[in-house]
């Protein structure tokens, strides 16, 4: 019986080694992949991810037909911008299947390409040695996904897959071309940054090839004579000039970018230090500080000590994550009016190192050992995200539930607890929850992206100064950073209660102060939805948690 399954064994092996790829980098391994990675969004109606629900509150704004209340509060304005994908495949879905629908499928859709994306990259560049391809794979649910950047996961998946094409089509140059001429402003049009990988990626694979075709050390000194006299430098540009010119698509789009597109706003491009230094550590910040450090620190001693595991790269596979890497710590962490710009690139370039990494000269064993590691990894990650999102969901239906005490075409002020790294490594995910008033019930909320020349949505009503749109709706914990940040009590002394009729506060406590203008209407735990009443009726009488 033993004979038997080692003689099947060594016959499935052959099998795969024959197909060129591992059997998880196979079409059924990638599509079994993409399926596993997609499983928690199957346990929630509202993905659980920060930004989401402010993108089906801005789609909800955007549908609003005439008669809808929502059109009192805001307008919306599509321009030329480098940061539409999202909004696009909402406006599609949402047509056929609602708002809510277009939420999570445009989540998962952006998830499944990102995955996909990068498992199709290491087909084409890493066939037999990417067994590193389920550590590439707990990148996915990182810091761009889990804080929900949909515009710029669904043009990073974009690219990776677009990425993995242009390597399949070398030899049909003119198909190969036609594709990227059409990816390319696609992937840009869904958001700028994520859309400039490809380049990057295209371009790196090309120059890094043509340094895997020079001689032996050719970086010592000595032989930089043999190099010159050797090297056919003029079929090396050819050979570039054939891989490389349908880049100019990036460019082209770029130059229309700024001809087009409205005056972006006025604001600093800043570099932040200390956030890129600290995003090395937290940009796989889930739920377990243990499970996500040991996690973080196993796959960086994989990328920089996997060579004496017999782990190699060739330069074709190398330069396109150190490019990614080399943009992350070159650019600014702050453009016209975008935060975290930078510590996006971070997840790509681990994805891109250890999917790339080239295990086929490593010992069996040892590569083995490597992806199967690597894959009861994933799946414990899996497990552990799969069941914080049915936490996710239970906690989301439960603070929505206070939208049963909203009339319909109300003006809510509201209020979260912005959660931070010295009171939980655990994330709420509330922060955008408020933006779901107007989906579920065509309320205006102070929650809104409304940054010109950047997003779409423009505030009609505006209560407050500084009291319209995002960030106005955060409060800090009295921990978090010594309690110098605002609170829930500063933040309501300068509110215009006044003219809205529902504050809501979620999971902020009890305000020290109680304001006579509030009637408390609904509460669950740590969360209020307060009615605005005129002086002279009763004032509100909360449970004391």
């Amino acid at each position: 019986m033993q004979t038997r399954d080692k003689d099947w064994l060594f016959a499935l092996r052959t099998m795969w080694e024959r197909a060129g790829a591992l059997p998880w980098l196979s079409g059924p391994g990638i599509a079994l992949g993409v399926l596993f990675v997609c499983m928690p969004f199957f346990l929630v109606e509202v993905p659980p991810l920060i930004d989401v629900p402010g993108h089906m509150g801005a789609a909800a704004i955007e549908a609003a037909g005439p008669g809808n209340p929502l059109e009192k509060y805001f307008s919306w304005k599509w321009v030329f911008t480098l940061n539409i994908g999202g909004g696009v495949l909402m406006k599609v879905l949402g047509a056929q299947f609602g708002i809510l629908a277009a939420g999570w499928w445009s989540t998962v859709l952006a998830t499944g390409l990102f995955a996909g994306g990068c498992l199709a990259s290491i087909r084409m560049l890493n066939a037999r040695g990417g067994h590193g391809a389920a550590w590439a794979l707990m990148f996915v649910f990182s810091f761009p996904l889990l804080t929900g950047f949909l515009n710029y996961i669904l043009a990073t998946g974009l690219s990776l897959s677009a990425f993995a094409a242009s390597v399949w089509l070398e030899k049909q140059p003119k198909k190969r071309a036609a594709m990227l001429m059409v990816a390319q402003p696609v992937a840009m049009l869904c958001h700028a940054i994520g859309g400039l990988l490809l380049f990057l990626m295209v371009g790196g694979n090309a120059v890094g090839r043509e340094i895997d075709r020079l001689p032996k050390g050719w970086w010592r000194p000595s032989m930089w004579r043999t190099v010159r006299d050797e090297t056919d430098w003029m079929a090396v540009g050819r050979r570039l000039l054939v891989l490389c010119w349908p880049l100019i698509a990036t460019v082209v789009t770029i130059v229309l970018w700024k001809f087009f597109s409205p005056e972006p706003v006025r604001s600093l491009n800043r570099w932040r230090w200390d956030q890129k230094a600290w995003y090395l550590i937290l940009t796989l910040r889930d739920q377990s500080l243990l499970l996500d450090a040991a996690t973080t620190i196993s796959c960086f001693a994989l990328v920089l000590l996997g060579w004496l595991l017999g782990a190699r790269w060739k330069w074709q596979q190398a330069l396109p994550g150190l490019l990614v890497f080399m943009l992350f710590v070159a650019i600014p962490s702050d453009i016209n009016g975008s935060a975290f710009v930078d510590v996006r690139l971070f997840p790509v370039a681990m994805m891109l190192a250890l999917g790339l990494q080239d295990w086929s000269g490593a010992k069996d064993n040892r590569a083995r050992m490597v992806a199967y590691v690597g894959m009861a990894l994933l799946a414990v990650r899996l497990v552990v995200t799969g069941s914080s999102f049915a936490d996710y969901a239970e906690d989301y239906r439960k603070q929505l539930s206070a939208l049963h005490h909203v009339e319909p075409g109300s003006r809510v002020l509201a209020f979260v607890e912005h959660s931070c790294l010295e009171e939980s490594w655990r994330n709420t995910r509330r922060d955008h929850l408020a933006s779901l008033a107007s989906l579920y019930r065509q309320a205006w909320v102070n929650d809104n992206w409304a940054v010109p020349g950047l997003h779409m949505v423009i505030p009609r009503f505006r209560p407050g100064r500084n009291f319209t749109a995002d960030p106005s709706e955060f409060v800090w914990s009295r921990k978090c950073q010594g309690g110098r940040l605002r609170s829930v009590d500063s933040a309501l002394r300068y509110a215009p209660i006044e003219r809205v009729d529902y504050v809501w506060l979620i999971d902020t406590g009890l305000p020290r102060r109680p304001d006579p203008r509030l009637q408390l209407v609904w509460q669950e735990g740590r969360s209020l939805l307060f009615a605005v009443r005129p002086l002279g009726f009763p004032t509100w009488q909360p449970k004391d948690f």
